[in-house]
């Protein structure tokens, strides 16, 4: 059934407008012009036509047809179209909710350019580009050099904490963040020089009477959300994130530095200790040499004319040991040497292909993009709305009603979970079970009765208050009940 066929019909009963149709058959003026936008009555107000409206004067049928039989119109019966949904209804329901979907991407749009370009912390990237030696092919020459003498120099570079490639776990470390945090640095925020330890810490009264231990922890939490380590094929970039441009280059550079430093450090520090123990070895072996040749010497010098096999069995023992302290000595010799030459690696730790720049502009501030993304958002969530409160005006009488039956049963049930005995009674107890764990619990920084912290403080508020206002509602509704 048509539109026009419904018009024809109600105007032949003194109905015309759209405003006494909808009164007519029960409904609202706004499903009565959706059915006139799409020329198509649902079926449920075919049968509902059939079964309500009396037949008009002139009908042949109103004179024949018993009282209370449902009436036929005298014209072809009314035939049900079945719900389809096309593009045309679609497209009407768009058109009728075009407010709802032109008004929420602007609401997204606005509160997003907002947002982005006077809200949100602006964060500056510095980076620098190093290359980590992966193995000592750098010695080139000195390992050439030092093999045509018999010494044998390792092509790779040994596993340890003088190792460039441990860039990445040396950052995280306490040791290195006892090095960098008393540096000083300059912050626009707090227009002088103040060391990082005292930045990352807010720089205040409560802060600075806590542990120090504590507050190592603290900036070291902080530090490591700002720094990077990443590795891009041969090469590495580290990364700062800060909020001040200079501030990020500043701290980028110190942290390269110390990290160079840190490793110089730890290799000096093995190579000291490799060549203090060779040294010593060099001259205790030295002496046991110098000891061996003058015991063979003074053999010889004594028994010029070796006959005897006796003689003959201990000069051979003298000469042994001489060709084993040479043997010790060279060895050693040849250590002192390689370690000398480790030392060449000291002043070229790394190499710097790219040094930490001052950012020009902030990376996490891209104001194109966030207004694009949060238009499709907002249009996308606009034709959301804009069906869902299509549905919810629906014409259909049997689900709107029960679209208020779930309205109801969240009036409902919200407020008995409010005022139901049993519910208070319930959180009352529970609250009171996890008191003293919740008052008796110390904070790692206690600020207020030498035992909570501000957060744990926070929250134990909101619990008594919770607890005092479950405890009392228990009350009111037990009285009340009774």
């Amino acid at each position: 059934m048509n539109f026009s066929e419904l018009e024809s019909l109600m105007s032949s009963r003194g109905v015309t407008t759209l405003a006494e149709i909808a009164r007519a058959l029960n409904t609202t003026p706004q499903a009565v012009s959706n059915w006139k936008a799409r020329d198509q009555i649902p079926y449920h107000i075919v049968s509902k036509i059939n079964q309500l409206l009396p037949p008009p004067a002139d009908s042949p049928q109103s004179s024949t047809q018993p009282p209370g039989t449902p009436f036929t119109p005298h014209y072809s019966p009314l035939t049900m179209e079945e719900d389809t949904i096309s593009l045309s209804d679609i497209l009407v329901t768009l058109a009728e909710q075009l407010k709802v979907i032109l008004l929420v991407p602007f609401i997204t749009v606005f509160l997003t350019f907002t947002h982005v370009q006077f809200i949100k912390q602006p964060l500056y990237k510095s980076s620098s580009t190093i290359l980590l030696p992966a193995n000592m092919a750098g010695l080139g020459g000195l390992t050439g050099l030092a093999s045509q003498f018999g010494v044998s120099v390792p092509q790779h570079a040994e596993a340890g904490l003088s190792s460039p490639l441990l860039f990445p776990e040396l950052i995280k470390s306490r040791t290195f963040a006892e090095r960098i945090l008393d540096k000083p640095f300059f912050t626009e925020k707090y227009g002088r020089e103040l060391p990082l330890l005292e930045i990352f810490t807010t720089y205040s009264v409560d802060t600075l009477q806590l542990d120090r231990d504590m507050l190592v922890q603290q900036a070291m939490r902080a530090f490591q959300g700002m720094v990077s380590f990443e590795s891009q094929g041969s090469f590495s970039v580290l990364s700062i994130e800060a909020s001040e441009p200079h501030f990020a280059r500043d701290l980028n550079k110190v942290v390269l530095d110390e990290l160079q430093s840190l490793n110089r450090y730890f290799k000096s520090q093995n190579v000291n200790e490799k060549t203090n123990f060779i040294n010593n070895r060099i001259k205790s072996v030295e002496n046991d040499l110098e000891y061996s040749e003058q015991t063979l010497k003074s053999f010889r010098e004594q028994n010029r004319q070796i006959s005897s096999p006796a003689l003959q069995l201990e000069e051979e023992h003298l000469m042994r040991d001489v060709e084993i302290q040479k043997g010790i000595y060279l060895t050693l010799k040849q250590q002192l040497e390689l370690a000398k030459i480790e030392e060449v690696q000291e002043t070229s730790v790394v190499q710097v292909l790219d040094g930490p720049q001052v950012p020009l502009g902030s990376f996490n501030k891209n104001l194109q993009s966030s207004v694009l993304l949060a238009g499709v958002f907002g249009v996308g969530l606009g034709i959301l709305l804009g069906f869902l409160r299509a549905y919810v005006n629906n014409s259909d009488i049997d689900e709107r009603r029960k679209l208020r039956r779930v309205r109801n049963f969240i009036k409902k049930k919200s407020k008995d979970i409010i005022l139901d005995q049993r519910v208070s009674g319930i959180v009352s107890v529970l609250f009171l079970i996890g008191l003293p764990y919740y008052l008796g619990h110390k904070s790692q920084n206690p600020v207020f009765f030498g035992m909570y912290s501000p957060k744990l403080m926070l929250v134990n508020t909101v619990y008594l208050i919770t607890l005092i206002a479950s405890i009392t509602l228990f009350i009111y509704l037990t009285r009340k009940k009774k």
